[in-house]
C-alpha cells in the first residue's frame, strides 16, 4: 500500500526487534556475530528510513555512528529500545528523550514544515497472559505524550490478536489496519519459514506494530522487510532476526487553523480599528 501524499509532511520508519547479540538456529556454519551485523547494516542503508526504532539491542547501534543520531534508550526484559533519526535526514531532535517503561520516547522536529512530533521505541511485556501489563504499558506511553500531539508509537509490541483493538481512550491508530489490513504484510513473525529455534512450534503472531495519534497522522505506505532469508547457505530457513522489521511512511497532519474570534470580539476589534484610523 502506497499514496503519494504530500512529501515535505511524510517520513519512513523502520521498526525492528533486532534480537542482538543472538545468531540463528538455522545459520551455516561460519556465520558470526560480525557478519551478522553487517548485514543488518546493509538492510538499514537500503531501506534508508528517516526514523528509526530498534528493540533488543545491546553492542549493534554504535555501529550506525556517523549514518543515524541515536536520541538515547530504554531497557526491556531483553537489551534495550533506541531511536534514531537519518542524518540529513528531516527529523531532528527536539529536545531529550525520556524512558517510559521499557520503551523511549523521543520529541521530534520534522523538516521544513517545522512541525513537532513524539516517537516512541518500545518492547512490552511478553508472554500470552500479560496482556493487561502490557495494556498499562501502552497507556503509560501515552499519557507521556503531550495531549493532541502527534505521536508514533513503534517496535515489539508483544500484542496477540485479541488485543487488536485498541481502548479508544488511547486516541491510537494500527498503521496496518489503516493501510488496509494487506494479508501479505500481516505476521512480523512466523516460525513456519524463520526457523530461528529449530525446535520451537510453528505459529505467525502481529507482534510488531506501528501505532500513531489518530487525527493527527496518516499511513501513506506499510510493508514488511527482513522477511527474506539472509544467506543462502543457510537455506530458506535463515533470517536476521527472530522477528520480521516493519517499515511505514506516515504523513503529519497539518494543525488546524485556529478558530475566528467570537463575534463580540471581532466587533470590538473593528471598532478599534475604526478609532485609530479616524
Amino acid at each position: 500500500m502506497a499514496d503519494a501524499g504530500s512529501p515535505h509532511l511524510s517520513f519512513r520508519l523502520l521498526t525492528y526487534n533486532i534480537n542482538d547479540e543472538a545468531i540463528s538456529e538455522s545459520a551455516p556454519e561460519g556465520w558470526s556475530l560480525a557478519t551478522q551485523q553487517h548485514r543488518l547494516c546493509d538492510l538499514i542503508r537500503g531501506l534508508h528510513p528517516d526514523l528509526l526504532c530498534l528493540q533488543e539491542c545491546f553492542t549493534f547501534p554504535h555501529r550506525l555512528a556517523g549514518e543515524y543520531d541515536i536520541h538515547g534508550e530504554a531497557l526491556s526484559h531483553r537489551g534495550s529500545c533506541v531511536v534514531g533519526t537519518r542524518r540529513g535526514g528531516p527529523l531532528k531532535a527536539a529536545g531529550p528523550a525520556v524512558s517510559v517503561g521499557p520503551c523511549v520516547l523521543v520529541p521530534l522536529l520534522l523538516e521544513p514544515a517545522g512541525l513537532r512530533l513524539f516517537a516512541a521505541s518500545a518492547h512490552l511485556a511478553p508472554f500470552h497472559e500479560f496482556g493487561s501489563v502490557r495494556a498499562k504499558q501502552l497507556a503509560a506511553i501515552v499519557a507521556a505524550a503531550p495531549p493532541g500531539e502527534p505521536l508514533v508509537v513503534a517496535g515489539d509490541l508483544n500484542m496477540r490478536e485479541k488485543e487488536s483493538g485498541l481502548p479508544p481512550s488511547l486516541g491510537l491508530a494500527d498503521a496496518w489496519v489503516e493501510a488496509g489490513s494487506p494479508p501479505a504484510e500481516r505476521w512480523s513473525w512466523d516460525t513456519r519459514v524463520n526457523r530461528y529455534y529449530t525446535q520451537g512450534h510453528a505459529y505467525t503472531a502481529r507482534y510488531d506494530r506501528v501505532l500513531y495519534r489518530a487525527g493527527c497522522l496518516r499511513v501513506r505506505g506499510f510493508g514488511l522487510a527482513a522477511n527474506q532469508p539472509c544467506s543462502s547457505a543457510g537455506g530458506e530457513s535463515h533470517f536476521l532476526s527472530d522477528h520480521f522489521a516493519v517499515t511505514a511512511r506516515l504523513e503529519l497532519l497539518p494543525p488546524p487553523p485556529p478558530p475566528p474570534p467570537p463575534p463580540a470580539a471581532a466587533a470590538e476589534t473593528g471598532l478599534a480599528a475604526g478609532r485609530v484610523g479616524g
